[in-house]
């Protein structure tokens, strides 16, 4: 999830026209199988190279954030937030899925903005 989580941020800052291959410290084939996954749940938009028919993609273009991914970028922005659901939604000992994790956040987010409004004011 760190690493979903690197990409959707790292998509975000894209120029329009520019497109997203790897990223430092990533081996090309888990970057392309990640980008894969990305967009079979709809946050992003990607050229994917398949593998040998055996296996995942090898390749990936990502071109664009959807707007799930959006909202995805937005709520794991905070690196706080993303260290809690870390801890309480991602435990290497409990099952969880990917659903799980966005309610989650979004719900965290919702019970912050009360806060948030009141630093506005």
């Amino acid at each position: 999830m760190d690493l979903i989580r690197r990409i959707a941020l790292a998509t975000e800052e894209l120029l329009p026209g520019e497109a997203l291959t790897k990223l430092d410290g990533v081996e090309e084939e888990l970057f392309a199988v990640h980008a894969q996954w990305m967009q079979e749940a709809g946050l992003i938009t990607a050229a994917l190279r398949p593998g040998d028919g055996s296996k995942p993609a090898d390749f990936a273009l990502v071109w664009r954030l959807t707007w799930a991914g959006c909202e995805f970028a937005e709520a794991v922005r905070s690196e706080t937030l993303w260290n809690k659901a870390k801890d309480n939604v991602m435990k290497p000992s409990m099952s969880f899925t990917f659903d799980v994790l966005k309610e989650w956040l979004k719900t965290e987010i919702t019970q912050g903005l009360p806060t948030i409004r009141a630093l506005g004011q």
